[in-house]
């Protein structure tokens, strides 16, 4: 059996051909009536461990104490009213709030996965870099610089968190990581295996540090750049916000002018005319045209991204032997500039297999610079100086933070790398509140309708200090910076234990502050309401409503008298979902 199962033909992967071999031996085992279940058991050991990845992250799992807590507790929000800031009132009180979650992330992106999933459209965190200086926590423990499992730990922590991101965000949402070397080169693999490697959009480099600095004159080296790590939900349905100019005609400054008759030829299935030297004269314009040609050569990146430069690569590079030096090509039926016909010039040296096609301005840009609003896109690059904007970073935000505080106009390009102007921005390492305040200033810039969710702990009273602190002062202003009116619910983590005997009824009582945050809204406004129980239906005043916010299992239960008692009023009815009362959460894990 053996000799047959290893002659067959090779497997590209010779891993599965092991697995392929172990899966026959188990199908015979289980039809053999004399195999013993301990020789099964061996055999699916032995697939499992062929089974295990062999590319990609390996380390030592560690289990987290408040991941162990969700076994037995589940996680709610309590609000805290004293913090609520009510200031956007040319917007109205609904569907317009932003919210702080004071507590673990893990917990407030477990609720949040029942609020927001694939709900977010932007995601940016800074999360710990885990550099050896006490920067890293561990189940309430600073991770020692000597500890074997240091990374493992990292991994383990930021794996968790991760996940839930990933569900978090919108079809086209996208994320952005900072991160140095310490852990880039984890992080990177790990994003790869929760994102898939195939949605990668960019490892932007990021200097923080002025290069003429020396900030330890022990290190030999000296780090200037930062990274951060951007991945799209799925990069096919990430569309950028490009940043564009004008478009310029400067460089359509040349003619060709056609001496002699050429010779024709058929490349590529295009007619070609070959014009040999002195049958033809390139020139230099006085000044750019919309008449005028630009000069491009066929090199690099040209070849193979654009369809003159394809041509030139397939079909005149190597005709210098039979068509000699100096040659000009019309070839027939190429272009978008109405010409109908595109040139191109062949090698000018034996030792040279370039030259440079000719073309005129595309058509639609003609009509768009003859109306005058011709623009064109430029790529995102990925380097970016923000060193100056880090060594003046302490003036920023009325707050002061001095581990990892990141830049604001650093935030605000990464924001509008989205090209909605009405996105959910997801900060589940707020820190410094430099997110929120970004959401907010791009919004009186643009006249956009972007939401936050800053989510944090309240470690030495940074989230009601800092965090908090920072977007009250934001909304207050002060005589040098402008108030920037805004609504803002804080909320703070508790928990219900899963074997309360009055689990349903205690979740009930809690439910608020999830339909707040999924909706973005204040319940106690008298234009929104809440229903979640059936005796409740007939007791709501209806006038200043427009939406009832109603359990779905009551919805369901409504009589026609009720249902059209509503839509008279023209109120709409919005479902809660069950899994935000029923013994579901206890099921999945929460």
């Amino acid at each position: 059996m053996v000799n047959e199962i290893f002659h067959e033909r090779p497997h590209a992967n010779e891993k599965q051909r092991g697995i392929n071999y172990i899966n026959k031996l188990l199908d015979a085992a289980h039809n053999n009536k004399d195999t013993s279940q301990g020789d099964i058991n061996e055999l699916e050991e032995i697939k499992r461990l062929l089974n295990q990845k062999k590319y990609g992250l390996v380390w030592e799992r560690h289990a987290e104490q408040v991941e162990e807590e969700l076994k037995t507790k589940i996680p709610i929000f309590v609000e805290d009213e004293s913090k609520k800031i009510v200031g956007d009132h040319d917007k109205g009180l609904m569907d317009n709030y932003n919210f702080i979650l004071e507590g673990d992330n893990l917990h407030s992106l477990h609720l949040l996965e029942k609020t927001h999933k694939g709900r977010i459209d932007v995601i940016y965190i800074d999360p710990p870099y885990n550099t050896k200086n006490k920067d890293f926590k561990y189940n309430d423990t600073f991770v020692a610089p000597d500890d074997a499992f240091r990374h493992s730990k990292w991994l383990s922590f930021m794996e968790s968190r991760l996940r839930i991101a990933q569900n978090l965000l919108a079809d086209n949402g996208v994320i952005f990581i900072s991160i140095d070397e310490n852990e880039n080169a984890q992080l990177k693999l790990l994003m790869d295996e929760i994102f898939g490697e195939n949605n990668i959009l960019s490892v932007h480099q990021i200097q923080v540090r002025y290069g003429n600095k020396n900030l330890n004159e022990k290190k030999d080296f000296q780090e200037l750049v930062e990274q951060v790590l951007i991945y799209a939900k799925n990069k096919h349905d990430f569309s950028a916000n490009l940043p564009v100019e004008k478009y310029s005609i400067d460089k359509f400054s040349w003619s060709v002018e056609e001496i002699g008759s050429g010779t024709l030829v058929t490349l590529g299935g295009k007619k070609v005319t070959i014009f040999k030297k002195g049958q033809y004269k390139i020139n230099k314009l006085k000044q750019p045209s919309l008449s005028g040609l630009k000069a491009t050569w066929a090199s690099g990146s040209v070849l193979k991204g654009n369809t003159s430069g394809k041509f030139f690569d397939l079909q005149l590079a190597k005709r210098k032997d039979i068509d000699g030096l100096e040659v000009l090509y019309k070839v027939e039926g190429i272009g978008e500039d109405g010409l109908g016909y595109r040139y191109f010039t062949g090698p000018k040296k034996l030792s040279s297999i370039r030259g440079q096609f000719y073309s005129g301005i595309p058509l639609d840009r003609i009509e768009q610079l003859k109306a005058g609003v011709a623009e064109k896109n430029r790529p995102i690059i990925n380097f970016y100086d923000f060193s100056s904007d880090f060594g003046n970073i302490r003036h920023e935000g009325g707050v002061s933070f001095n581990s990892g505080k990141k830049p604001l106009k650093m935030i605000k390009q990464f924001l509008k790398y989205h090209k909605s102007k009405n996105i959910n921005v997801l900060d589940f390492f707020a820190g410094s509140g430099t997110t929120g305040q970004a959401v907010v200033e791009l919004n009186a810039e643009d006249g956009g309708n972007r939401k936050f969710i800053l989510a944090t702990n309240n470690e030495n009273n940074i989230a009601e200090e800092i965090t908090y602190g920072r977007m009250k002062w934001v909304a207050d202003g002060t005589d040098k910076y402008d108030a920037h009116p805004m609504n803002l619910k804080y909320f703070k983590t508790s928990f219900i234990e899963k074997d309360n005997p009055d689990l349903e009824s205690e979740l009930l009582a809690n439910v608020r502050t999830l339909v707040e945050l999924q909706h973005g809204v204040n319940l106690n406004d008298s234009t929104v309401d809440i229903v979640t129980t059936l005796s409740e239906v007939d007791q709501i005043d209806l006038p200043e409503l427009k939406i009832v916010y109603m359990r779905s299992q009551v919805k369901s239960m409504l009589t026609q008298k009720q249902v059209l008692r509503y839509k008279e009023a023209d109120i709409e009815l919005v479902e809660i979902p069950e899994s935000y009362f029923s013994k579901e959460l206890r099921e999945n894990g929460l």
